[in-house]
């Protein structure tokens, strides 16, 4: 589950990033075949860049997943973090979870649903042969194109305002429109709860429609298209996924057509959309530490040390310390759990791990939280700082536990 919601975090701020920089520098361009891709982009890459890992090594190349705190027998109340309650936290969390997956389940079951009443709709409905396109005629629709149907009420090849109509579908056919906003759909099966993603389908759609209008002006007068638009503003398929020539924000649409063309020069811009992509996957697909590899598998104690910076001298506790450090071995796993043993393989913990920046963090059955600082990190080594703070009956004992392992 902490995968998924890491995913869901990054992809969330992926598309924040993204929507704040396609509305400061692209969205009054009418350069509009470029400002599709710029959106489709968007959201290609907030699904797929927190998926993806690449590995910098700064530190000789290594790979953390896992420790648990070699002195368990101390309660450590600095970095550990507790939750107030195990059986409270676990509850919240499932029904967070719970919360997700039905929204995802209602999404997804709205989109096929919407899917397969279309489909069937288009097979029951009168088709025509017009310039080459595939025209579905049935009462019951709007003007609109479902990938590589054109979607009518009825149909009359010798008037004019189904001729600008069907023009005006043909763009959406032939620019394969309906990929984009199936797209999208899906984006919005798994990032449902995210408000952004509903503002970037719109600017897509207004996109989709703004290159629409612009290749049917060159055709026919705008002041005639105009006022067909405005015919069809009642006009509303009601499916997310399709293109319908009354998609909305018709005085935009209208405005648009009318706005003088942007500057040649202006097309630069798009090369902006470089240095946004190599932001985007130096924060949410590298891993600058390089510590995915190479920390797995077996490490065994072979150093320990405590600097004290407060409280009494607790000598024989800190010796009982490093002889269980010296005595136990670490067990990394791929899969991203981890367990400490001690002498014959006895259990001394056990729970999962994750990193970031050069932290190593662990996750106890308890929910509780240990930080790890990685110093060194190399095919035979592993060295970690850790800051602790414990209640003794002698008093608060603080400072910093230095582990070394070896592989």
């Amino acid at each position: 589950m902490n995968n998924l919601i890491n995913y869901l975090l990054e992809g969330s701020f992926a598309f924040g990033y993204g929507w704040a920089f396609y509305k400061v520098l692209f969205e009054r361009l009418t350069f509009f075949q470029g400002n599709r891709a710029v959106l489709v982009g968007i959201v290609i890459f907030s699904l797929l860049l927190p998926l993806i890992s690449f590995d910098y090594n700064i530190f000789n190349n290594a790979s953390v997943n896992t420790f648990n705190n070699p002195m368990q027998w101390i309660e450590v109340k600095v970095i550990t973090t507790n939750q107030a309650s195990e059986g409270i936290a676990f509850s919240w969390h499932a029904v967070l979870m719970f919360g997700y997956f039905m929204g995802v389940v209602f999404t997804l079951a709205r989109l096929i649903l919407g899917v397969v009443k279309t489909i069937v709709l288009i097979r029951n409905s009168y088709k025509v042969q017009y310039a080459g396109r595939t025209l579905v005629v049935n009462p019951k629709l709007v003007p609109s194109s479902f990938f590589k149907h054109i979607l009518l009420p009825s149909f009359d090849p010798e008037n004019s305002e189904h001729q600008q109509i069907i023009l005006h579908e043909s763009v959406h056919v032939d620019q394969r429109h309906s990929i984009d906003l199936m797209l999208i759909q899906l984006a919005k099966v798994v990032f449902w709860f995210h408000p952004l993603i509903y503002m970037l389908e719109k600017s897509l759609r207004e996109t989709h429609e703004f290159q629409a209008d612009e290749i049917v002006t060159q055709s026919y007068s705008p002041i005639a298209y105009s006022k067909l638009l405005l015919k069809q503003i009642s006009a509303d398929c009601g499916l997310q996924f399709m293109n319908n020539i009354n998609q909305f924000q018709i005085k935009k649409r209208i405005i648009m057509m009318n706005k003088s063309k942007s500057n040649n020069m202006l097309k630069a811009k798009f090369l902006l959309t470089v240095p946004l992509l190599v932001l985007m996957i130096g924060l949410f697909s590298c891993d600058m530490t390089g510590m995915n590899k190479k920390i797995i598998g077996t490490w065994e104690g072979s150093d320990f040390s405590f600097e004290q910076s407060e409280g009494p001298e607790m000598r024989e506790m800190i010796e009982g310390g490093k002889q269980l450090h010296m005595d136990g071995r670490l067990i990394v796993r791929e899969n991203g759990t981890y367990q400490i043993t001690v002498g014959q393989e006895d259990i001394n913990g056990s729970g999962v791990w994750k990193v970031e920046g050069n932290s190593f963090i662990t996750t106890d059955a308890r929910e509780n939280e240990v930080f790890y600082e990685i110093i060194e990190l190399s095919d035979n080594k592993l060295v970690t700082v850790q800051e602790v703070k414990m209640d003794t009956p002698q008093g608060t004992v603080a400072g910093k536990i230095i582990l070394t392992y070896t592989r």
